[in-house]
């Protein structure tokens, strides 16, 4: 009886073994193949066919097309072979996303068809980038049919060379979010008339590498835009230069700006009454004999913000830090600043001295010099510390004789402030409990306020 029953077991457990390795992903919806094979390469989507032929045109319906050629298997012939033939091959599909990166520009004469048929499978979002180990200072012209394309919503364009734009009065009637990286920004002009003609653009990078002159201008022309971000890094390392950035924007429900870059940026508007938050990251920016001037006239295109982060060697520029005098910054309640350089204090005096309404300071002082620098207080209390300051974050604390002495003085002087917060590198315990001790020997006016050592401390710029 037992040997029956386990020869019975046998035959069950090998009856059943088949149905372990069943194909249950074959079975599945063509809806949900899609949206599997979506979230792959297309090069591995069309390698599916090899499976079944279940499998032979699921991939066509895929709606994203992510095409690259740094395969080593794909010279120019076969990258714009395999290309024909994933959009060829698509029927009446739509596309959604449409990503194509290859370094063969110059050699790609189809590119402008490969466009035009994405626009007919009414594409949503188009992303180009023909920047990659490749150079050409000929002009990019984009193809025509693209600028009425009523479906595109998102477009990101890297090229090795200047844009030739022709616009038209409704073009891009749907485009709300545009990214444009251009090595070689010569051509303001031009550029200028893409960021002037989108009607419903909301969100906009610009990435630029200027390789030689000295002013770039970018005029921006958008009504509904609600956040602008630029970066511009000079190619010359090793060089002194001069270069300046000048942002005239036409843009008044603008919410959001940021600026990062090795040259200085010069931000204007007709009507910036929305802007609410701005960060600024000057990195190994040169103080030019004009740089006083021109950054009063930065923060003033950017008086009305909310939120300001600003990270600037320049700012401790002793020929610029005694020179230069900010606007009011009357609506500015958060401010963050980086300091690296010697005369970093009195750059924050200036900044309290213009945010009477100042709510919540966080501040890092990184020495890459190790250098202790020295504090001298101000003739007279900033205003925000004695009405509005609550809260004040020093990241990065280390216990020299400066920081201490600026502790202290807004300890003493910061009349409603409610936690002053130290973030420290002491990895012992006793290290901190004797920062704690000194910190809590600072006479404090604000009864309310409490000091606090966080375990983890994050970098809020």
């Amino acid at each position: 009886m037992r040997k029956r029953e386990k020869s019975k077991m046998r035959s069950n457990s090998k009856f059943q073994s088949p149905a372990c390795t069943e194909d249950r992903i074959s079975g599945l919806p063509d809806e949900i193949l899609c949206h599997i094979l979506s979230f792959l390469p297309t090069v591995q989507a069309v390698r599916t066919t090899i499976l079944s032929h279940r499998w032979n045109h699921v991939w066509a319906s895929v709606p994203n097309i992510d095409l690259c050629d740094n395969l080593e298997e794909f010279d120019q012939e076969r990258f714009a072979g395999l290309v024909d033939h994933v959009l060829y091959s698509r029927g009446n599909s739509s596309i959604h996303r449409f990503r194509l990166h290859t370094k063969y520009m110059a050699e790609l004469p189809w590119l402008d068809d490969w466009i035009c048929t994405a626009i007919t499978h009414n594409v949503v979002e188009l992303d180009v980038d023909l920047a990659r180990d490749s150079f050409s200072s000929e002009p990019f012209e984009l193809p025509r049919s693209l600028y009425m394309c009523k479906t595109l919503v998102v477009l990101k364009l890297k090229l090795p060379s200047i844009i030739t734009f022709a616009p038209h009065s409704d073009c891009f009637p749907s485009l709300k979010f545009l990214h444009v990286n251009v090595a070689c920004p010569d051509a303001a002009d031009s550029m200028g008339k893409l960021f002037t003609c989108c009607p419903v653009l909301e969100d906009l990078t610009i990435e630029a590498e200027p390789d030689g002159g000295s002013v770039l201008n970018v005029n921006i022309s958008a009504p509904q835009l609600k956040r602008l971000r630029m970066n511009v890094f000079l190619c010359i390392i090793g060089e002194y230069y001069d270069y300046k950035t000048f942002i005239h924007a036409n843009t008044p429900n603008l919410e959001k700006f940021s600026f990062d870059g090795n040259v200085l940026a010069v931000f204007s508007s007709k009507n910036a009454k929305s802007l609410k938050i701005a960060k600024n990251n000057f990195e190994g920016l040169h103080a030019g004999s004009d740089a006083a001037e021109l950054l009063h006239r930065h923060f003033a295109g950017i008086g009305n913000v909310e939120y300001l982060g600003v990270s600037a060697p320049i700012f401790g520029d002793p020929r610029i830090v005694y020179r230069y005098r900010l606007p009011m910054l009357n609506n500015l309640k958060h401010l963050v600043l980086l300091f690296q350089s010697c005369c970093s204090w009195q750059s924050l005096i200036n900044f309290l001295n213009a945010s009477p309404n100042l709510e919540s300071l966080t501040f890092n002082k990184h020495n890459k010099d190790e250098l202790v620098h020295e504090w001298t207080p101000p003739e007279s209390v900033p205003i925000c510390l004695l009405s509005h300051l609550k809260t004040v974050r020093m990241q990065r604390f280390r216990r020299q004789p400066d920081e201490m002495k600026v502790a202290e003085y807004l300890l003493k002087h910061s009349e409603v402030l409610d936690y002053m917060i130290f973030c420290t590198r002491a990895t012992y315990l006793r290290e901190e409990k004797k920062l704690w001790d000194e910190v809590q020997k600072f006479p404090r006016v604000s009864q309310t306020c409490k000091i606090m050592f966080p375990k983890v401390c994050t970098e809020n710029f």
